[in-house]
């Protein structure tokens, strides 16, 4: 579990420091012989060429001090460690440097070769001149290889030396990157409870966005939630207050009179008025669930006719009631939508049910579903009121209902209907029957899925 994120990053890039630089040096000494000696294979090329010309000169004594003066090479200075030695065609020795008096390299193979010589190993090139003469020079391995030590050493003391820089700068960078995520929780950590605005995503890195944004979408979530549950008390409290009075009411009478007549009729209002106080309840925690903020879960293709019919059966008792005849049409092919059942029986009840709260003893309420332009449509048609065009707007606000209405309602039904319809993306159209007499009620679904 990483614990801090400096302090991860922090370790692991200097480990990576580390291995990076560690890899480094080992290459290089590895690779010393690819690139280091023939630079220095070239020096003896360069040293042979300079013998080459001090042989083939009359004067080999005079030429010889010349030709180091000009290029530095004092024979006890810088050839101290280089042996030289120049053989004419006849075996006899006409040039050597002083540390090999007493040795014979006349033997050593022509080109580059490594030798042991008095139990030192040695870097040798041979060359024949023009003039027949073979020259030979020869340098310490150990040079060579002290000078890979050298580098490889002075690699290790680089990084030794620059980890403290790495790491203060490392420090401050991630320091620096750090900011805005400790920006952001300073913004949240001094936040009241109840303040669910969204945080500034302004100037933020694109890494920490992504976690912002959504953090932001669960204030808003968190936000039209508490305001659900504000508005459902509120709601609550509102539409039950003058129910809850008018049983007191009613109880009261029943409890006072002597006449059992009057004492029936009142709790026989006690009973209505908890049947409506039920509603009321059932409809406040519908309309609570059902949130457009929120996207529905177990979403399915759905036989709307086949729903339809289900919920049609629940309501039977309350058209006998009316003596209201209910009709559902037989269906065309292709009735089925993408949508949750239970938030699509709750539609289908509630616009059945607000029809035939409307209509008049003896009336109807027929029932279609439509297949039209690639969209399934559900049709409740009823013989009532109506409702006035200016006014088919309104009737979707919560409790709001048309003044004038004698029917019992909460004025709740119909707005849970338009929020189902948005959370399925499906629209309402309100018109008049063709023969002008109710309402029309069409809920269309859009994106038909077709049965395979």
């Amino acid at each position: 579990m990483i614990r801090s994120i400096r302090h991860f990053l922090l370790i692991s890039l200097l480990i990576s420091i580390t291995i990076a630089s560690s890899i480094t040096a080992i290459g290089n000494y590895v690779l010393d012989r690819q690139v280091v000696q023939p630079y220095l294979d070239e020096q003896l090329i360069k040293l042979i060429t300079f013998l080459e010309i001090l042989s083939s000169s009359s004067n080999v004594a005079t030429t010889e001090k010349r030709l180091m003066g000009e290029f530095n090479l004092s024979s006890k200075a810088k050839m101290g460690d280089l042996l030289y030695q120049v053989w004419d065609a006849q075996q006899k020795i006409i040039l050597y440097s002083p540390n090999s008096t007493t040795l014979s390299l006349f033997t050593m193979p022509l080109g580059f070769s490594d030798k042991s010589i008095n139990g030192n190993q040695w870097r040798a090139y041979a060359k024949m001149d023009r003039l027949g003469n073979k020259i030979i020079v020869a340098e310490p391995l150990e040079i060579r290889n002290k000078l890979a030590d050298d580098i490889a050493h002075n690699n290790g003391y680089i990084l030794l030396i620059s980890y403290p820089i790495f790491g203060i700068l490392i420090w401050i960078i991630v320091g620096l990157a750090l900011q805005s995520i400790t920006r952001v929780t300073n913004e949240i950590s001094n936040r009241a409870s109840t303040y669910l605005e969204p945080v500034k995503t302004d100037n933020l890195p694109i890494e920490i966005k992504p976690l912002v944004i959504e953090l932001n979408q669960l204030f808003i979530h968190l936000k039209l939630a508490f305001e659900r549950n504000k508005r459902f008390a509120s709601d609550a409290a509102h539409e039950l207050r003058t129910p809850l009075a008018a049983l007191k009411t009613q109880a009261q009478v029943a409890l006072k009179s002597n006449n059992k007549v009057e004492q029936y009729d009142a709790l026989k209002k006690v009973v209505q008025g908890v049947d409506r106080s039920s509603h009321v309840v059932a409809q406040l925690l519908t309309l609570s669930r059902l949130s457009q903020e929120e996207q529905l879960n177990d979403i399915n293709p759905i036989d709307i006719h086949k729903l339809a019919a289900e919920m049609i059966a629940y309501l039977v008792p309350t058209a006998l009631e009316k003596n209201i005849e209910v009709e559902l049409a037989p269906p065309p092919p292709k009735t089925i939508v993408l949508g949750n059942d239970v938030a699509l029986g709750i539609l289908i009840r509630n616009v059945v049910d607000n029809a035939m709260r409307y209509t008049p003893p003896h009336g109807e309420v027929k029932i279609l579903i439509l297949n039209k332009n690639k969209h399934v449509i559900f049709r409740v048609a009823d013989t009532g009121p109506g409702i006035p065009p200016e006014l088919r707007e309104r009737v979707f606000e919560r409790f709001y209902r048309i003044p004038g209405t004698a029917t019992q309602g909460s004025g709740l039904g119909l707005a849970i209907v338009h929020q189902i319809t948005e959370l399925h993306h499906a629209t309402i159209e309100l018109s008049t029957p063709e023969n002008g007499e109710g309402l029309q009620f069409d809920v269309i679904f859009p994106a038909v899925c077709n049965p395979s």
